[in-house]
C-alpha cells in the first residue's frame, strides 16, 4: 500500500477558509480595540486638563476666557489658553501672570499643568489636528474641550465643565463654542 505524502486540495482549502473566517472575527474587534484605546486617551486628556481649568477658576473666579477655540498641545503651541493654565503668560491683558493676584491674594503665573505635559498631548485619531479649549466669552462661567474624531472634518467630541462624558457630534472642532447657559454648538 502506498503511503500518503502531504495534504490534498480539499484540506488545504479548509485550512485556509477556517484562518479567514478567524481573521473576519478578529480584525473588526481589533479595530474596535484601538478606536476604544484611542478615547480612553482623549478622556485622559481631557480630566487631567478639566482638573487645571477648575484650579484655575477656584484661584481666579472665572475659566480661561477666550474668544474663539483656542487649539492646544504638540502642534499647536504658545496659545493663550496654555499661558494661561501652564502661567508661562506675560501679556498684561491675561489673568495668570507675574504682577496679578488671585481671589485669595496668592501672586500671579501659577502653574495649574505642566507646560511640557500640554505639550505632551496630541490628537490620537488624527495626529497632524490639535485638541481645542472654549470657554463663553462674555463671562467665564462654562468651558469645553474638544477634538476631531474623523478626518475629512466631520465628527468631534467634547467634554464641558458640566459633563464627563466624551460626547460625538458632527462639525468641526476646531469652530466649537460654550453659550452663557453651557450649551455646546459646533
Amino acid at each position: 500500500m502506498k503511503q500518503r505524502k502531504g495534504f490534498t486540495l480539499i484540506e488545504l482549502m479548509i485550512v485556509i477558509a477556517i484562518i479567514i473566517i478567524l481573521a473576519a472575527i478578529a480584525i473588526p474587534n481589533y479595530l474596535r480595540m484601538t478606536d476604544r484605546a484611542k478615547r480612553a486617551r482623549v478622556a485622559g486628556d481631557f480630566t487631567s486638563i478639566a482638573t487645571a481649568i477648575e484650579a484655575y477658576s477656584v484661584d481666579w473666579g472665572h475659566y480661561p476666557v477666550t474668544t474663539a477655540a483656542n487649539a492646544f498641545g504638540k502642534n499647536d503651541t504658545g496659545s493663550h489658553f496654555e499661558m494661561e493654565i501652564a502661567g508661562t503668560g506675560t501679556d498684561p491683558a491675561e489673568t495668570n501672570v507675574s504682577g496679578n493676584t488671585t481671589l485669595t491674594g496668592e501672586a500671579g503665573a501659577i502653574e495649574y499643568i505642566k507646560l511640557q505635559t500640554i505639550l505632551s498631548m496630541y490628537n490620537p485619531f488624527i495626529p497632524d489636528e490639535s485638541y481645542y479649549y472654549a470657554s463663553n466669552a462674555t463671562s467665564g462661567t462654562h468651558w469645553v474641550l474638544a477634538v476631531q474624531y474623523s478626518n475629512p472634518t466631520t465628527d468631534y467630541l467634547w467634554r464641558s465643565d458640566g459633563t464627563t462624558d466624551l460626547t460625538q457630534v458632527t462639525g468641526d472642532a476646531s469652530a466649537v463654542a460654550i453659550d452663557d447657559d453651557g450649551n455646546v454648538t459646533p
